[in-house]
């Protein structure tokens, strides 16, 4: 009976402790995205939407950055993804405008580099944290 009430303190403590560091990893992490440079903004051919990736930092060759997605009228953010690039990160629009790519499959794996148009519910929500 202790034993058991002490293993699910351990294991309280354990899961506060990983939740303690994600907490402070992501606030780091959105400090980084918030003071990111070196912008590049592509519009849509129809004017519809507005992609930017912006320069977060480096390691190398592969920089670190943040897209983003908005609406091409309103300037409201729609959706925010990470990755990483060596081919400076600049965005593309598919032709028929179901998706904005940001990287094109290089770097170090790090972020998928692509929103979907209408963007998925994970990159609105990311979106909307910042």
């Amino acid at each position: 009976m202790m034993a058991l009430s002490r293993l699910r303190r351990i294991g309280v403590a354990v899961a506060v402790g990983v939740v303690g560091v994600a907490v402070v990893q992501y606030m780091l992490d959105a400090r980084v995205r918030i003071s990111a440079q070196e912008c590049y903004s592509v519009t849509s051919k129809s004017g519809s939407y507005r992609a930017q990736s912006c320069v977060k930092g480096g390691n190398g060759n592969v920089d670190d950055y943040v897209g983003r997605l908005y609406d091409g009228h309103s300037g409201k953010l729609l959706a925010r993804t990470d990755f990483d690039s060596m081919d400076g990160g600049i965005p593309e629009f598919m032709p028929d405008e179901s998706a904005v790519i940001f990287r094109r499959g290089e770097g170090n794996g790090s972020g998928h580099g692509v929103i979907d148009i209408p963007p998925n519910w994970l990159d609105r929500l990311r979106a909307n944290v910042p």
